[in-house]
Formats: C-alpha cells, structure tokens, sequence
C-alpha cells in the first residue's frame, strides 16, 4: 500500500468515527476483530457513499477496479478514473472534493 492509499484510509477512519456514536463504535469494535486495512476499506466506503450520496444499491469506486467493464459498475468505475488520473487515492473518502483539490489553480 502506497502512503497516499495509507493517508486516504486513515482520514476515512476518522471522518468515520465522528459520524456518530454508533458509528464510532462499530469502527471499534470491527477494529478488535478485523485487521486495520479491512475496517479501513469499510470505513472509505462508507465515507464515499454518504459523500456522493449513493443508493445502498450503488458501489463506491473504493470497491472497484479499474478496469471493470461491468455495466452495473460504470458510473463508480468512470469516477474511479478520474480520481487515478488526478492523483487521488482510490480509498479518499470525499472523492468529488478531492478532485476538485487536485486541480491546478486557474482551471475550471
């Protein structure tokens, strides 16, 4: 796992834990159990559901592959893409904002 991945995981873990009790203990308790990479990936993809605001039936392009031909896949599949090509972590848990960030000043 590469440090932008890393990064991208521990902010979804925290952004997870604050949104809510709940939440914060079901990242907890998972983290008991489960090793930190796997509570990381669920945490990122819960981040970027609720950011992008998906529907439970929709995937998070955390949950994809890059070259993912599926057509049920598409849409998290092209942001995917977008997010690689701008530099930004497939695991970032605002995905839309960060692509925003990554683009040079001065460009629409």
């Amino acid at each position: 796992m590469n440090w932008l991945d890393r990064a991208a995981l521990t902010q979804a873990l925290a952004m997870c834990r604050a949104e809510s009790e709940g939440r914060a203990w079901q990242i907890d308790e998972k983290l008991k159990d489960e090793p930190w990479e796997s509570v990381a990936r669920f945490a990122a993809s819960c981040c970027q559901s609720r950011a992008l605001k998906l529907q439970p039936w929709d995937t998070p392009p955390c949950s994809v592959s890059e070259d993912d031909d599926g057509e049920s896949n598409a849409d998290a599949v092209k942001l995917l893409r977008k997010m690689l090509a701008a530099g930004v972590s497939r695991f970032h848990p605002d995905p839309l904002a960060a692509i925003e960030a990554a683009k040079p000043k001065g460009v629409a």
